[in-house]
């Protein structure tokens, strides 16, 4: 959770990074990065700016969120998600703004994410993913396509796939990493 202008930097330069954002030409085209940014910037204002000016611009920030929402298809609240944020293709994720997960998540489209979720570093949700209510994914666990995952997943490093959602093989995403 972004809690000081510092963090913000920390959190912009990491998506960044994630995304692959490298030049300015390929930064302007791009409607998830630019829904990323001003998802982040939203985050700021809300945990690190109070008073007037700042009830202002978190409602014109709000507003801005709303229409890049509705131009990609993305619903992520803020603070759902910590840094390192990739978002690989806009259109139809939501996200219940009870969710939580840690940093250097991937999120393709189609993906959509219950209350009260709770996921580890490392995850990556696969197209078409559904998380039901009151999961728990441990750390560099890979959700398959259209898998929809019931249970909570306590092992880490695992990839788990189908309906419902099952352990299909160990190498999780750290085992992806190293690749």
């Amino acid at each position: 959770m972004i809690s000081s202008k510092q963090d913000y930097k920390n959190y912009i330069l990491a998506d960044k990074k994630a995304n692959h954002i490298n030049d300015f030409y390929h930064n302007r085209l791009m409607i998830t990065w630019k829904y990323l940014k001003c998802m982040r910037r939203l985050e700021y204002v809300v945990n690190c700016k109070h008073g007037f000016l700042a009830k202002i611009l978190k409602t014109w920030l709000k507003f801005r969120l709303y229409k890049l929402s509705v131009k990609s298809g993305l619903t992520i609240p803020v603070n759902t998600f910590g840094k390192g944020l990739y978002i690989a293709h806009h259109g139809a994720v939501i996200v219940n703004p009870t969710a939580r997960f840690g940093d250097n998540c991937v999120i393709q489209n189609g993906v959509n994410i219950s209350e009260k979720v709770n996921g580890g570093n490392h995850i990556y949700l696969g197209t078409g993913a559904k998380i039901l209510i009151g999961v728990c994914l441990a750390d560099d666990v890979i959700v398959g396509a259209n898998a929809v995952v019931t249970k909570s997943v306590e092992i880490p490093n695992i990839v788990v796939a189908g309906i419902p959602a099952k352990k299909i093989s160990d190498n999780g995403y750290r085992n992806r990493l190293s690749v």
